[in-house]
């Protein structure tokens, strides 16, 4: 869910993409925007959608304004197109800012998403970790009920457009929307109260508003490591335990599958790790951690490395003739540098945001901005792998639009 390539970027594409692309705008050319509407949402990926059908459906006028030529194409890439949506463990300490994420989400965070995607006509299964899918395991089915949700409650999408200013004007707030298609022309369009869905790395209509904004950066992603020669070991998979030190300091644990790649560690195990990891911290791994030590000197005695360790990895490990017992050994306390996040574009959010200071817990108000609002990963949110972070996009996106509806009916 971090921030998407514009539609005008001239990346080669086959010629039915280039003739859907061509639809789309085609259709987003023939959108009407109204002048004013009760509410404007900024973005129409995960929170935006909530946040727009949460609106629309408390009586509100919403536009939902996106930037790519269709709404929700963020969604059809988590959970490796499979999109999992939530987690049946759901909690606050699970996420940075966990204070913040329960008092926004409540006692009954869980129960808010699931009602709200049951509403939508969606069935969902639990897998390993508590990992919640669509029972078609289709991201694409995600996005189609919330699509045919805003429709069915008259959101208007304004799709290929997206707000380079955002000014207040006496109570309201006049959007400056700059085409991402070519053909598309500039358009106004007035707002009672908008809601900032833009994603990670999207902070205009907040620095606009001189809302206070951490410093985005790539997270849940992989790392780029030294310390092995990790070109021998590219694709060979690891049940590990690996812990985060910085200046001799515990930052991060994490416990699951690691996937070595020629530029280091990927997998969950180092997505996790990635919330927390800057360049020249330590990555201490444990690739036996369900193995004492000791107990891997003896097995290794007995049978050498076979019986413990995949085969490329013993042999990198075993290099200059180290005996089966020094290599299981190593095997449990193998330091990595990390050097950066690796493969940036893959990253499945952005660190950072809107200050989470600068937003009221119970209704997601921007203070000292009257009837604008925020959620999803354009606030300093981020959470684990496993669902958490699609979960606080939709609960966030329900908090934010049911509050911008309810603040222009109180006018």
């Amino acid at each position: 869910m971090s921030a998407r390539p514009r539609s005008t970027s001239h990346a080669r594409r086959t010629p039915s993409r280039l003739a859907r692309e061509r639809e789309l705008a085609a259709r987003a050319r023939a959108v009407e925007l109204p002048r004013i509407a009760d509410v404007v949402v900024l973005g129409a990926g995960a929170s935006g959608l909530a946040a727009a059908i949460t609106a629309a459906e408390s009586g509100a006028s919403v536009v939902a304004v996106e930037r790519s030529l269709e709404c929700g194409r963020s969604i059809l890439a988590t959970g490796g197109g499979r999109c999992n949506l939530a987690n049946a463990s759901l909690s606050a300490e699970r996420y940075h800012n966990p204070d913040f994420v329960s008092a926004v989400c409540g006692e009954s965070f869980l129960e808010d998403v699931l009602g709200f995607f049951s509403d939508c006509g969606l069935a969902v299964a639990e897998e390993e970790d508590g990992r919640l899918y669509p029972v078609t395991r289709e991201a694409s089915s995600v996005r189609e009920v919330l699509v045919s949700r805003a429709l069915k409650a008259s959101v208007t999408f304004a799709c290929g457009r997206e707000a380079t200013a955002v000014t207040e004007d006496g109570g309201s707030f006049d959007l400056d929307l700059a085409p991402t298609f070519e053909g598309g022309r500039r358009e106004l369009l007035g707002a009672r109260a908008i809601v900032i869905a833009t994603g990670g790395g999207c902070d205009a209509p907040a620095e606009c508003l001189g809302l206070p904004v951490v410093s985005p950066r790539p997270a849940l992603c992989p790392l780029a490591c030294e310390g092995l020669d990790f070109s021998a070991l590219d694709g060979r998979r690891a049940r590990a335990s690996a812990r985060l030190a910085r200046d001799g300091a515990t930052i991060a644990r994490e416990t699951g599958e690691l996937l070595f790649r020629p530029y280091g560690i990927s997998g969950i195990v180092s997505f996790d790790l990635s919330r927390n990891a800057l360049p020249g911290d330590r990555v201490m791994l444990d690739l036996l951690p369900e193995v004492d030590v000791e107990t891997a000197r003896e097995l290794a005695a007995r049978g050498g490395t076979a019986g413990l360790l995949d085969d490329a990895l013993a042999a990198q490990l075993g290099r200059h003739g180290k005996a089966a017992g020094d290599v299981v050994v190593r095997a449990k306390a193998i330091e990595l540098l990390v050097t950066g996040a690796a493969d940036e574009r893959r990253a499945q959010v952005t660190v950072g945001g809107i200050d989470v200071g600068a937003l009221d817990t119970s209704t997601l108000e921007c203070r000292g901005v009257p009837r604008a609002f925020a959620c999803g990963e354009a606030v300093d949110v981020d959470g684990a792998c496993g669902g958490f972070n699609l979960a606080w996009a939709w609960k966030s996106g329900i908090v934010a639009g049911a509050s911008a509806a309810h603040s222009v009916r109180r006018r």
